[in-house]
């Protein structure tokens, strides 16, 4: 039995066993940096541009054609960058930008060849109580955010087969706060600073309510998952303790999540953070996430065998093929990284196989389609050992 995209994603979603094991290439931190995409591109003779939806970050284009001949099983949304971006990039001299929010970026060049953007300024780093209501946070209803995208849903649901999702915010509460504020500083608000902090949290909550809402209510009915992101991991540890988690970080969450479930019922909601959060997982669950992304294996306490056996009827797991190693070596090790991660996760369902970050620089075109022909090879129900019909 063959199923269409959307019918293996729903069937992995309710943690039953489909066909094969979906791929998903394109989500939050599961596409291609800029370099990569250029590679492969190239590789398929590709001419097309993309559509370029994140200013200044690095993997800012997003590309249905090359979805198309690597045969991957979601097609996606998006939040667009605003005028406010738009406006600033394009009085740029493209080395140098000031985004909505404030924050510098500056385009350095990469070790692996092309070049990243960093963010180089903390707008907020000397703010005071009292300022942060007057400083100028962005427009969440600007309309050129969603611009298409309304179209674009309608068309992917009601003319297509494959599995829909919407990428919306890209940085979540922590991260922006942080990139505001500064790393350091932003630690020892949460500590020593709870106004101040609850206060930051807040205002960035409210931005990205806003955004969530203007998409959801073009695309809300169109959509299977709702991607969302927030970094909590070193490859040590969580950069905060549960319980800072859990009285700092986690109500603002589960406001968010609650928000997002009561504009797309229907959808499951994925969460990025990189690193290793194991320790975070059981209160990450609890503030409503349905799907984790990206789950790093080299990361400490992040083995993807001991993920699915205590986490693995609670939610879905997305990504865990190893950048740092395995997709950087050899097309031996990218195939048995594809062919342990699907006996680890596979089994039951509840698996979507991607990176476990955008392919970087320095995985190779090679490397990338054999990880893609493994997974269709390998990922097929029954699974050779532990998967059952």
């Amino acid at each position: 039995m063959t199923l269409t995209s959307r019918e293996r994603v729903a069937r992995t979603l309710a943690h039953e066993e489909p066909d094969m094991v979906p791929i998903d290439i394109g989500s939050t931190a599961a596409w291609f940096t800029d370099t990569a995409y250029e590679r492969t591109k190239a590789y398929f003779n590709l001419d097309t541009d993309g559509d370029h939806f994140r200013l200044g970050e690095n993997s800012a284009h997003y590309d249905d054609a090359l979805l198309d001949l690597i045969d991957t099983d979601f097609r996606h949304v998006y939040v667009r960058p605003s005028q406010a971006d738009w406006d600033a990039w394009n009085q740029s001299d493209k080395i140098s930008f000031v985004d909505e929010w404030g924050i510098r970026r500056l385009r350095v060049p990469s070790d692996y060849g092309g070049f990243n953007w960093e963010k180089v300024s903390n707008p907020l780093a000397d703010a005071t109580f009292e300022e942060l209501d007057s400083y100028p946070w962005p427009d969440p209803s600007d309309p050129v955010r969603i611009q298409g995208m309304a179209e674009r849903a309608r068309y992917l649901w009601e003319e297509t087969d494959y599995a829909t999702a919407v990428r919306a915010v890209s940085h979540g509460l922590l991260e922006s706060a942080w990139e505001l504020r500064g790393m350091e500083q932003l630690l020892v608000d949460l500590m020593i600073d709870k106004p101040f902090a609850h206060k930051l949290l807040e205002n960035i909550l409210q931005v990205q309510i806003g955004i969530y809402s203007a998409l959801l209510d073009a695309v809300g009915p169109f959509v299977m998952v709702v991607q969302t992101a927030d970094d909590y991991g070193t490859q040590t540890g969580p950069l905060i303790s549960p319980a800072l988690y859990r009285e700092m970080i986690m109500p603002y969450r589960i406001r968010l999540n609650e928000f997002i479930r009561s504009k797309a019922p229907q959808a499951y909601i994925q969460h990025h953070t990189c690193g290793s959060v194991y320790k975070l997982l059981p209160d990450l669950i609890d503030t409503g996430i349905d799907i984790l992304n990206p789950v790093q294996p080299l990361a400490a306490d992040m083995d993807p065998a001991r993920l699915k056996a205590e986490f693995g009827d609670k939610i879905v797991f997305h990504g865990a093929i190893d950048l740092q190693e395995a997709m950087c070596g050899t097309v031996e090790d990218v195939r048995r990284e594809v062919e342990t991660r699907v006996q680890q996760l596979g089994p039951g369902g509840g698996y979507i196989i991607a990176p476990c970050s955008n392919f970087q620089a320095d995985s190779t075109v090679e490397n990338i389609l054999t990880m893609l022909a493994t997974a269709r090879e390998v990922g097929r129900y029954p699974l050779s050992n532990g998967g059952s019909s």
